[in-house]
């Protein structure tokens, strides 16, 4: 060994995993972190289910994935047992499976109506959910991983040693390094935590679209059909929220559905105009659609060439990729206005029939009329500002979740078909092409759109799959990703909300959905006499105004191009953000919707870290200090008296 680093990458181990982290709200955490400010340290012990876990002593538990639900569910129900396991619990290691468990029996960590407390109805107990635990809003005050596959071999080779020794020392410890900001600095809710700076709000942008491209100086003031999809997701540990059902498989329909009506002629012509919401924040309190209508409330900027009056239907597009038998349900608010409404289920059926002759016969159905109202959706924040929007959901379920993996780690490609996914989009682009036609275009124009099946293929294998991953080269041909693989997480908020924002503080789901939209919406130039011909090289921006600079990676320059196209910031609408940061802001009056905003932050953190190695008992490491001690003492007065021998030898002489 050569050097120091060498000696430590002999003693210790770091593994490979994901943590949970510290979340605050107005009232106070939820989520995992260290206990107090210095890193938890324990023996590594491993349990194959919640019920054998007994503890003597402090423990780092080794459990499989299906045991996680059944232990928080022990804590929870604190007796004097289970409140004294808590306390020898230093730390908890979730192996990597194989979806052996959840196969079976599903798992969700949201709740059994995720985010109730929004629902523009009073039936907040509705089994939305079934699979759903909850525990993602369960605070925990010691540090908790989910292991990388490599590292749970590992692990659980080391607690075997530890096993097979009888817990006598020396033992394999773990050590987790999970020290959350809040807990030193003692702030432990939102206000709190903002206003001593150890914390920032989650957030990020969301993107929306115009097809064709506004003049947003002089809209032409046609009726708006706004399709929405969401691209965020959550899980227990958020570097893996993969969202690949709920709701991203909606998200890559949408985008699907405009790729396809980009190649439709005419569409200038129709009487009304197409404008596309993708959403971020609506895993956390629906913050992208909620501040969409903040922004168009406030007239701002953001928004420019929208309004809410003008908006005059609204298709949201669900979880849609587990619509195996092409049976897609329609779930709309008792209080909708009856016919605007009635037309999107309309041009959504006439959509259903143009595609009869194709391989998936897709079939629109009604959702059941015993349901409390929508499920759990962006249309919701429509419905509070105005219970008559003329709105419905498109999901792949009638009464209860088809996706049993609903905000878990589980929600990947595997759970998702791409045919499936093409197929919703075909019913999506031409359902829209209909409405924006005030159902007034037949079959034979309808059956014209066609959906690049091969694109979603391409989307799937970018957003969900390590590789290619965000590397390939349908993202690379439209940005540089700031990393190989994506979560879909929203995030936080690091800056202060700009129209034109610094790509490096944009999550790449957000600025691959800019970028896409932008390309596909490209007006043409040849429309726009005032534009030159040929499109103008561009690095980040456009010396017209009315241009957006697309398609620029660290490989190419990008392209001025026409396109209504724009970011649009997602976070609380009860935040706000001043010279001196972000600052609650006090409740406005009705504001139903922000009386029931949890206002969600996260914590900040020098290093999250994870690491095992060979520990000595506490009895050896004082007998070391006794010995180093001795021998110090010892060398001192030997020292001392050979140095006094010498001395009077001199003096003789």
């Amino acid at each position: 060994m050569r050097s120091v680093p060498d000696l430590e990458n002999a003693m210790y181990q770091s593994l490979q995993g994901y943590p949970c982290v510290r979340l605050l709200n107005v009232t106070g955490e939820l989520g995992c972190a260290n206990p107090g400010r210095t890193k938890a340290i324990a023996p590594i012990q491993r349990f194959q289910d919640a019920n054998s876990v007994q503890l003597s002593a402090p423990r780092t538990l080794l459990l499989p994935s299906s045991a996680l639900v059944g232990f928080l569910k022990r804590l929870e129900e604190a007796d004097g047992s289970s409140s004294s396991l808590e306390q020898q619990v230093a730390g908890l290691l979730i192996e990597y499976d194989n979806l052996s468990f959840p196969e079976v029996a599903g798992f969700s960590a949201d709740s059994i109506f995720p985010q109730a407390e929004f629902a523009p109805y009073d039936t907040k107990s509705y089994q939305w959910n079934p699979t759903g635990s909850g525990i993602m809003y369960r605070r925990l005050n010691f540090p908790v991983f989910l292991l990388h596959k490599n590292s749970t071999d590992d692990v659980q080779a080391l607690a075997a040693k530890n096993e097979r020794v009888g817990f006598k020392y020396p033992l394999n410890v773990a050590e987790f390094n999970a020290v959350m900001r809040t807990t030193k600095a003692g702030t432990h809710t939102t206000e709190s935590c903002l206003r001593e700076n150890s914390c920032l709000p989650l957030g990020g942008y969301s993107v929306w679209s115009a097809l064709p491209a506004m003049n947003v100086s002089s809209p032409t003031g046609k009726p708006i059909v706004l399709a929405i999809a969401s691209m965020d997701s959550s899980s227990f540990f958020h570097d893996v929220a993969p969202g690949a059902d709920s709701p991203l498989s909606g998200m890559l329909a949408l985008l699907a559905a405009v790729d396809a009506l980009a190649e439709m002629g005419g569409l200038e012509t129709l009487k009304k105009q197409l404008v596309f919401l993708v959403l971020t924040g609506e895993s956390f309190g629906y913050l992208g659609s909620r501040q969409f209508l903040a922004q168009l409330k406030s007239d701002s900027n953001f928004v420019m060439g929208l309004n809410a009056t003008s908006i005059y239907q609204v298709l949201e597009v669900g979880s849609i990729g587990q619509a195996y038998d092409s049976t897609f349900y329609v779930h709309k608010q008792a209080s909708a206005a009856t016919t605007p409404t009635l037309q999107i289920l309309n041009a959504l059926k006439a959509a259903a029939v143009s595609l009869k002759d194709s391989t998936s016969k897709p079939q629109v159905k009604p959702a059941s009329p015993s349901n409390p109202g929508i499920p759990p959706s962006s249309l919701m924040s429509f419905v509070h500002k105005d219970p008559t929007t003329a709105g419905v959901v498109l999901e792949e379920f009638d009464t209860i979740f088809k996706n049993k993996f609903y905000h878990s780690q589980y929600d990947d490609a595997s759970n998702i078909n791409v045919e499936v996914i093409a197929s919703a989009a075909s019913l999506v682009a031409r359902a829209l092409y209909m409405l924006a036609s005030d159902n007034t275009a037949d079959t034979t124009i309808l059956k014209s759109i066609q959906v690049n099946v091969s694109l979603v293929e391409a989307m799937v294998g970018c957003l969900f799959h390590q590789e290619p991953g965000m590397t390939c080269e349908l993202v690379k041909s439209l940005m540089t990703p700031s990393q190989g693989f994506t979560t879909h997480y929203v995030g936080v908020f690091q800056q202060e909300p700009s129209a034109i924002p610094d790509p490096y503080y944009i999550e790449d789901t957000s600025r691959f959905v800019w970028n896409f939209l932008a390309d596909r919406t490209e007006l043409n130039r040849k429309e726009w006499k005032k534009f030159s011909a040929q499109n103008e090289e561009c690095t980040d921006a456009c010396k017209n105004p009315e241009e957006v600079c697309v398609a620029s990676t660290a490989d190419h320059k990008g392209r001025c191009i026409v396109s209504t196209t724009r970011y649009v910031p997602a976070f609380s609408p009860r935040l706000g953000y001043e010279s001196s940061g972000w600052q609650l802001l006090p409740l406005e009056t009705g504001d139903t919707m922000g009386a029931a905003d949890p206002v969600y932050t996260e914590s900040f953190w020098s290093t999250i870290g994870l690491q095992v190695y060979l520990q000595e008992s506490s009895w050896f490491d004082e007998m070391v200090l006794f010995l180093g001690v001795s021998i110090t003492a010892f060398s001192f007065f030997a020292i001392i008296c050979t140095k006094a021998v010498f001395q009077k030898r001199l003096k003789r002489a």
